[in-house]
């Protein structure tokens, strides 16, 4: 600011885009100051100054700050405008208050401000996100009595909210009543429908609304044939999925990593870790380069099928295109070693991980945890939940329960038992899982055993 000041007088329109990159960079109290330092050299803020403020600290959910800059802006005798309301109404209704949002519009309205479609719409998006979805069509047709006629992402927003709730007869009348108000379904409409039909298991009926869709001239996008293709690898129908992978393409629409990945995550399922990396490997060619999740995928199918080394080779290719590993990736590699034995490995490699930018999760340590009482290193195993704890991570109940298995089946029953007992009696295991390590390792009668031996 003080080099702009330097080089002439900026004037609001400079003030404000300052205030808009401090906002972007989330220092707020650097962008107030400016604001100040503004007002300071006698210059008003305007509307759009404070709805830069209101909107970044909205998008950064700090709601109740917004609030207090909509009050300083009333208090700066300055007018909000239609966006200032939006941008207040859609954040309050984000946070679930439906009540609040509505008496912001209220306000609006008594200040002589008329809503538009897409504050109209944040409202009904609101509602139906908060399971209100008949309060939803109440509103619409409160606002349609007014002049306002719902248009096609209204409609939208109601389809989905009455198919999340399985209201499919309701949803058919909406459709027919969206028609006959002459309002065409888009491809957002259809995708709708189409993933609902699918996550109900109405694959082959999901499959015609695609048809019905291209023959109203409309192009499907991914996230029209996503949940078809979702949908045939769920029910190992693995091969039409692929099918529509090439559909996809030839209708111009270019499959993305997440297609991908499902495709391959299906075939490594099902054992057939060859056909997945033949299409991983065309996916540079294909222009869709695979990403951390893809490689994860790979890393485990070969390794499980015994290419190792390929398997190995998946993560040094993974590193060369600057596609870092993830906490997944990590958890992969631990979790083959451990079930291969390679339980030195295993350690050196969450070592690794101890002091690389990923950061392993209790999940990771279990996984370690699970190696060492497989191959009956009890110490060690101890040792590593031990450090778990010093490292600030909180064992939870399978790290526990895991530690008893491997002390009961190393030989130690009663000693697994007596520690189960004691974790038991602090919550740190369930009822239901101390019964099932009891049925696993009952507890020998200790004075019975000294009997026998005199």
């Amino acid at each position: 600011m003080e080099i702009l000041e330097k080089h002439g007088e900026p004037d609001v329109f400079a003030y404000n885009a300052v205030i808009s990159g401090l906002c972007k960079a989330d220092k707020f109290d650097e962008a107030n100051k400016v604001l100040e330092r503004m007002k300071n050299k006698g210059f008003s803020a305007d509307v759009v100054t404070y709805n830069i403020l209101i909107g970044n600290l909205c998008g950064r959910r700090k709601l109740g700050l917004a609030l207090k800059v909509m009050d300083q802006l009333l208090k700066d005798k300055c007018n909000p405008t239609v966006i200032t309301y939006t941008i207040l109404i859609e954040a309050t209704i984000i946070q679930g208050e439906i009540g609040e949002a509505m008496k912001l519009l209220d306000e609006m309205l008594l200040r002589g401000l008329q809503p538009d479609m897409y504050t109209y719409n944040a409202i009904v998006r609101g509602m139906c996100k908060n399971g209100l979805v008949d309060r939803a069509f109440e509103f619409v047709t409160s606002i349609s009595t007014k002049g306002y006629a719902p248009d096609v992402i209204s409609y939208n927003i109601l389809l989905r909210g009455l198919l999340n709730e399985e209201r499919w007869e309701a949803s058919e009348r909406l459709m027919s009543d969206m028609l006959v108000k002459g309002c065409e379904p888009n491809v957002v409409t259809y995708s709708t429908w189409i993933t609902s039909l699918c996550r109900d298991g109405r694959v082959e009926e999901a499959v015609n609304v695609l048809k019905v869709m291209k023959e109203k001239g409309l192009t499907p996008d991914v996230y029209s044939y996503e949940p078809l293709i979702s949908a045939f690898c769920k029910e190992g129908r693995v091969e039409l999925a692929i099918e529509f992978l090439d559909t996809m393409i030839s209708d111009g629409c270019l499959p993305d990593i997440v297609n991908y990945n499902t495709i391959l995550a299906t075939l490594c399922k099902n054992g057939k870790a060859d056909e997945a990396l033949n299409i991983f490997e065309k996916l540079w060619e294909v222009g869709c380069p695979p990403n951390a999740s893809s490689y994860n995928t790979m890393l485990c199918a070969l390794w499980t099928s015994g290419e190792k080394i390929r398997a190995l080779e998946i993560i040094l290719e993974m590193l060369s295109y600057g596609i870092g590993p993830d906490r997944i990736t990590y958890n992969s590699l631990l979790s083959c070693l451990c079930r291969d034995g390679m339980v030195n490995e295993a350690i050196d490699l969450l070592k690794d991980m101890e002091c690389s930018k990923c950061k392993p999760n209790v999940v990771t340590y279990n996984i370690v945890l699970l190696g060492l009482c497989k191959v009956q290193r009890i110490i060690e195993a101890i040792e590593i939940l031990v450090s778990m704890v010093n490292k600030g991570y909180r064992p939870n109940e399978t790290s526990y329960t895991l530690l008893v298995e491997g002390i009961g089946f190393a030989g130690w029953r009663n000693d697994a038992m007596e520690l189960a007992k004691s974790l038991n009696s602090i919550n740190a295991i369930s009822e239901d899982s101390f019964k099932r390590l009891y049925k696993t390792f009952p507890m020998l009668d200790v004075y019975k055993e000294l009997s026998l031996s005199d």
